[in-house]
């Protein structure tokens, strides 16, 4: 058996302008995730979920579905399992993740691969560490931790030599080399990776190392970091206090990486970030903010983004609309929610939907796929002939409410917001914005202002607009 299929490089995703290209067009989409297909089509009783799982993708208009691509653990016995030990994978977890790629081909899906995992769930780095124990001598009397997946040589060895197997595998169904099949979207190196109280550096470092051993198997496929969308600077995002609920550990690098310098990395080619506010003690509105900050920054990089996972537990209909809606307002409309999940598949996390119990999430889901294929415009058709203040919504509000506004014109603009005195509190904008309307929604923790009138300014080249707020508690 020999692949030799050779197939058009139009026929692969590529990235070009901030946007998403598939056979000399944009390419948009809705995807979910699915992270266990493999461990279910590794046995044969179970296929029968990762062909329900792409059949409903497929009707529901769904183009991606992302996946894990790995599966380590030391009990080789259970039939998912890809590698049980370090530069030994097994037959039966690959031939699983064949299966996943070849029922996808033919309900004509793409499939977004995940090359590893930051958690421990179905092995990640944490068995990884527990090998190096095993099998190395720790460089201090302290045994392997954490940190080590990320710089110690011996463990980046072993996630390489995983990357270039699958890369090089021949699918067992289709006879395509992964590395030469279009049905795969794209790679991610590592799923939410983080570095708790380490330098931002390591990460990027591994980063760097394995992108570039990755593009030197494979270039075809689009590669991306897959992380949550963490910082080490918060300069580059909106007021933390006034729009992220003062949650600090978002940008000052406690958590040991950093989405703009890892996403500037030359061989990542799209950025990608995970949208939790609820878990992040913030306000479901400030998860708007959280998605155009990082399409901002990666507009800058131009490079396309993705929503690679986004979940609420309550309310999910009201804040998805939201969530999507500023989607729209990327330039690759892209997202994929977390997560579908197949009735026969034990999940308990509060975020998953299916058409039976969420029939509601699923046509806001076609709604926008409608939406993005047909290419409705999100701005406002009709410029306004003046700027344009609008009164925020609601007011009086405690502590989330929304200001928008339009300008007649491309333009430099700033908002700042005082107090009754006239005292400025925050300039909580400050941005070059294109013609048409925008807003800003201001998430803040109940504590940073007191009760009472404030006031709000739009500045801009030519004009100057004043409006008040009232803060209730």
């Amino acid at each position: 058996m020999s692949a030799i299929t050779i197939f058009p490089q139009n026929q692969f995703v590529s990235a070009r302008d901030s946007k998403f290209i598939l056979k000399g067009k944009d390419f948009r989409f809705l995807g979910f995730n699915a992270y266990y297909l493999q461990t279910n089509a590794a046995d044969a009783s179970k296929r029968y979920i990762v062909d329900d799982v792409l059949s409903f993708a497929k009707t529901a208009g769904f183009k991606v579905i992302r996946t894990w691509a790995f599966n380590n653990n030391s009990d080789s016995v259970y039939p998912g399992v890809i590698a049980s030990k370090p530069n030994e994978l097994l037959e039966q977890g690959l031939i699983g993740l064949d299966y996943v790629l070849a029922k996808a081909k033919e309900y004509d899906l793409l499939i977004n691969l995940c090359l590893a995992n930051n958690s421990p769930d179905y092995g990640g780095i944490e068995q990884y560490i527990r090998w190096a124990n095993q099998y190395l001598t720790p460089p201090t009397s302290q045994p392997f931790l954490h940190n080590h997946f990320f710089t110690d040589d011996s463990i980046i060895s072993w996630y390489k030599f995983y990357v270039g197997s699958i890369l090089n595998r021949v699918n067992t169904f289709t006879e395509i080399l992964y590395k030469d099949d279009p049905t795969i979207f794209s790679y991610e190196l590592i799923n939410e990776a983080s570095n708790s109280g380490i330098s931002y550096s390591y990460i990027k470092d591994w980063y760097e190392k394995t992108s570039e051993y990755f593009k030197s198997i494979d270039t075809n496929h689009l590669l991306t970091t897959g992380e949550i969308g963490y910082d080490a600077d918060a300069s580059r995002y909106s007021n933390l206090d006034f729009f992220y609920n003062g949650s600090d550990f978002l940008f000052n690098g406690s958590e040991g990486t950093s989405f703009v310098v890892n996403s500037a990395l030359p061989k990542i080619d799209y950025t990608s970030f995970h949208s939790y506010p609820e878990a992040w003690n913030m306000n479901a509105k400030a998860g708007m903010t959280w998605i155009k900050d990082h399409a901002e920054i990666s507009d800058e990089l131009n490079k396309p983004i993705i929503l690679g996972e986004f979940g609420v537990k309550q309310n999910k209909i009201s804040i998805y609309e939201d969530w999507l809606q500023e989607v729209k307002n990327t330039k690759s409309k892209a997202a994929m929610v977390w997560h579908y999940v197949h009735n026969d598949v034990v999940n308990n996390d509060g975020y998953g939907f299916n058409e039976f119990n969420s029939p509601e999430l699923v046509n806001l889901f076609k709604d926008f796929i409608k939406d993005i294929t047909e290419d409705i415009s999100v701005q406002f058709a009709v410029i306004p002939d003046e700027v344009i203040l609008f009164q925020n919504f609601p007011n009086p509000f405690n502590p989330v409410t929304t200001i928008r506004y339009a300008l007649p014109k491309d333009d430099f603009i700033s908002i700042e917001l005082c107090n009754s005195l006239g005292e400025l509190v925050q300039e909580i904008e400050r941005s070059f914005k294109p013609r048409g309307e925008h807003e800003l929604t201001l998430s803040f923790n109940n504590n940073l202002l007191s009760s009472g009138i404030y006031i709000y300014t739009l500045r801009t080249s030519d004009k100057t607009i004043s409006k008040k707020l009232v803060l209730l508690k």
